[in-house]
C-alpha cells in the first residue's frame, strides 16, 4: 500500500527528468556556442590589431606593394570572418528560435504538471476515501460470512428436523391411512351385519318352506282368502285350490310369522330405494322452466366475505351456499325469503363449488384448501374430507350417484373418489388446470384454462375428444338428459354443444355481458330450454338455447360481479350470488 510521500517523490522524479533533458539538450550545442565564442574573440583581436596596425602605419612608409598585399590578405580574413559570422548569427538565431520554443513547451509542460499535480492530490484523496470504504466493506463482509456461516448451520439443523417431521408425517399419515381403512372396513362390517342377519333369517325362512310337502294340480290354480295370523295358529293354510281337478287335495302349511314379516319388509325396502340404495324421495321436477322477471328477496350479507357457489336442492326445499368465509351455508324458503336453517363447518379455506347428490341427502363441496368435502344432511356433519391434491379443488362432483365423486384441481389432475372408504381411486393428469367438470355416465368432461374442453372416459382414463374454445373455460353445465353441454369463458362467449355429435349448436352473446371472472358459473334451465350467467356489471342475462337469441337481461341489486346462478328443479326460483356477499331471489311474479 502506498504512503502520501509517493506521491512527492514523484514529482521530484519529473523534475530531475526535466533537468536531464536540459542537460542532453544542451551538449549538442555547446561545441558550437564554444567554436561562436572562439571566433568571435578571433574577430576582436584581429580587429584590434587591424586598428593598432593602422595607427601605426603612418610613421612608417612601408612599400606600397606590401601595404596592398597585406590589405587584400586581411580584407579575404575579414570576408571569411564575416561570413562565419552570419553564418554564427543564423545559428544563433535558429537556436534562439528553438530555444523560445522550448521554452513555450516547458510551460506547457509546466502548466501540465501543475494540473497532473492537482488531479493527482484528487486522487489522492479519492484514493484515500476508497480505502477507508474498503476497509467497512471488509469488516461488513466478515459480519455478512459470519451471519451467513450462523444460517447455513441453522438451515443444516432445520433441514436435519425436516427430514426427520417429514419421516415422521409420512407415518403418521400412514398410521391415519391405517385407521381409516380400519374404520371403513369397520363400518362396511357394521353397515353389513343387518344385511347378513335378514339373509341368515331369509335363508332359514326359506329352508322351512322348503320342507312343507306341497300338492298341487297342474290345471289352473285360484287363490284363497288370507287366514288372519291369529286364527291360523289351529288352523292349516291353503295356498291353492284347484278348479277342476277332483284328484287334487289341499296344499297345508303351518304358519310362520317372520316368513310374512321378512317378505314384508323386504317388498317394502325395494318400493321405496332405488337400484343403489339411495333414498329416492320424489322431486318436484318442471315440465316448463318459468323465466324470472324480478328480485322476490335480496339478502345483503349471505356470507363474511365472498360468496363463490349456490345449488338448489333435488327437491327445491333447501338452498345451500358456500363462501369464501370457510362456510357452507344452508337456507330454507319460507313466503319468498331465505331463511338460514345450518351451517356446514370443517373447511379450512375458502369454498369454490358446491353439489347435492340425487338424494338430497348428501353435499358435497370444493375447497380452496386442495381437499373436498361430503356432508350428511340427515344429521349436518362432515362424513368425509378428501384430501390428495396439491392445488386448490375448483370443482367437485357426484358420479353414478352417492357412491363416487370426481374432483377437478389447480393442480392439472382429476381424481375419481370411492365415497365409501374416501380414498382415491383413480387420477387422470391433464395437459392444464382445471377449472370446471361435468359428468356423464362413464365420461367426464373437464374444462380448462388453456380454452379447451376434453372428454374423459372413466374406465380407461384416456382422452376421447377435445373441444376448443376461445378463451379460459370458467364453467361447465350440462342437461338433465345428458346430451348437451353448456360452456363459458373469457371471451364473453357461451356455447351449446351437442355431446352426440360434438358439434355447436348454438353461440350466445349479448351485448353488454361481461365474464367477471375465471369461475363465473353458467347453467342450464330444469328443462333446458335456457341458459342463465350473470355479469360482471351485476346483471343476469338469459337465453334461448333452442332459438339461440337473448330471451332477457335483468337488472337488480348486483353492484359486482355475479358469481354464481342456480335455477331450483321446481323452476319456480332463481338465486344469484356475487362478490360483495349479496345473495338475491328471483321469481317469475
Amino acid at each position: 500500500m502506498e504512503t502520501p510521500s509517493s506521491g512527492r517523490d514523484w514529482r521530484k522524479h519529473i523534475v530531475r527528468q526535466l533537468q536531464h533533458r536540459d542537460r542532453r539538450q544542451k551538449l549538442h550545442f555547446e561545441d558550437l556556442i564554444h567554436s561562436y565564442n572562439q571566433l568571435l574573440m578571433k574577430s576582436n583581436i584581429v580587429q584590434l590589431w587591424r586598428d593598432q596596425h593602422l595607427a601605426a602605419t603612418p610613421s612608417l612608409s612601408p612599400e606600397p606593394q606590401n601595404v596592398v598585399s597585406l590589405q587584400s590578405r586581411h580584407r579575404k580574413e575579414l570576408i571569411e570572418m564575416y561570413q562565419a559570422n552570419g553564418e554564427l548569427a543564423q545559428e544563433v538565431f535558429s537556436l534562439s528560435k528553438q530555444h523560445q520554443h522550448r521554452e513555450v513547451e516547458l510551460q506547457v509542460s509546466h502548466s501540465r504538471l501543475v494540473e497532473l499535480e492537482v488531479k493527482l492530490s484528487e486522487l489522492e484523496g479519492e484514493r484515500e476515501r476508497l480505502l477507508q470504504r474498503f476497509e467497512e466493506l471488509e469488516k461488513a463482509n466478515a459480519r455478512v460470512k459470519e451471519d451467513y456461516d450462523n444460517l447455513q448451520q441453522l438451515y443444516r439443523s432445520q433441514w436435519e428436523q425436516l427430514l426427520k417431521r417429514e419421516v415422521e408425517g409420512t407415518e403418521l399419515i400412514q398410521s391415519m391411512i391405517d385407521i381409516k381403512v380400519q374404520a371403513a372396513r369397520d363400518l362396511n362390517y357394521r353397515n353389513e351385519k343387518p344385511k347378513r342377519v335378514q339373509a341368515k333369517n331369509l335363508e332359514k325362512d326359506l329352508a322351512v318352506v322348503s320342507r312343507v310337502p306341497i300338492s298341487m294340480d297342474t290345471d289352473v290354480f285360484q287363490p284363497v282368502q288370507k287366514v288372519p295370523p291369529e286364527t291360523a295358529k289351529h288352523q292349516e293354510i291353503k295356498i291353492f285350490k284347484p278348479f277342476r281337478s277332483s284328484r287334487s287335495s289341499s296344499l297345508s302349511l303351518p304358519p310362520h310369522p317372520r316368513l310374512f314379516q321378512s317378505f314384508k319388509e323386504l317388498f317394502r325396502k325395494r318400493a321405496n330405494t332405488s337400484f343403489i340404495g339411495v333414498d329416492c324421495s320424489p322431486t318436484n321436477f318442471c315440465s316448463v322452466a318459468r323465466i324470472p322477471a324480478r328480485v322476490r328477496f335480496s339478502l345483503q350479507e349471505a356470507h363474511d366475505g365472498e360468496v363463490n357457489a349456490v345449488k338448489f336442492s333435488p327437491n327445491s326445499k333447501i338452498l345451500a351456499t358456500g363462501g369464501s368465509d370457510r362456510k357452507v351455508k344452508l337456507w330454507d324458503i319460507v313466503g319468498g325469503m331465505l331463511q338460514l336453517v345450518k351451517i356446514l363447518e370443517g373447511s379450512n379455506d375458502g369454498v369454490t363449488s358446491i353439489e347435492f347428490d340425487p338424494s338430497g341427502l348428501h353435499l358435497l363441496a370444493g375447497s380452496y384448501d386442495n381437499t373436498a368435502r361430503l356432508w350428511s344432511l340427515k344429521d349436518c356433519e362432515l362424513k368425509h374430507t378428501l384430501s390428495g391434491h396439491s392445488a386448490k379443488v375448483t370443482a367437485a362432483k357426484f358420479k353414478f350417484y352417492c357412491r363416487e365423486a370426481v374432483t377437478g384441481s389447480h393442480d392439472r389432475t382429476i381424481k375419481v373418489w370411492d365415497l365409501s372408504k374416501a380414498a382415491c381411486v383413480s387420477s387422470i393428469p391433464l395437459p392444464s388446470r382445471c377449472s370446471d367438470i361435468v359428468c356423464s355416465d362413464y365420461l367426464i368432461i373437464s374444462g380448462h384454462f388453456d380454452e379447451k374442453v376434453r372428454l374423459w372416459d372413466t374406465r380407461s382414463g384416456t382422452k376421447t375428444d377435445e373441444i376448443p374454445l376461445q378463451g379460459k373455460v370458467t364453467s361447465l353445465d350440462i342437461n338433465a338428459e345428458r346430451t348437451q353441454l353448456l360452456s363459458c369463458s373469457r371471451d364473453d362467449l357461451l356455447k351449446v354443444v351437442d355431446l352426440r355429435m360434438n358439434e355447436t349448436r348454438q353461440e350466445l352473446r349479448a351485448e353488454g355481458f361481461k365474464c367477471g371472472a375465471d369461475w363465473t358459473k353458467a347453467i342450464f334451465s330444469p328443462d333446458g330450454s335456457y341458459a342463465v350467467v350473470g355479469s360482471s356489471d351485476g346483471v343476469l342475462y338469459i337465453w334461448d338455447t333452442l332459438a339461440g337469441k337473448l330471451e332477457t337481461s335483468l337488472v337488480g341489486q348486483h353492484k359486482s360481479s355475479i358469481n354464481a346462478v342456480s335455477w331450483s328443479l321446481s323452476g319456480e326460483y332463481v338465486v344469484s350470488v356475487d362478490r360483495s356477499r349479496l345473495a338475491s331471489l328471483w321469481t317469475d311474479c
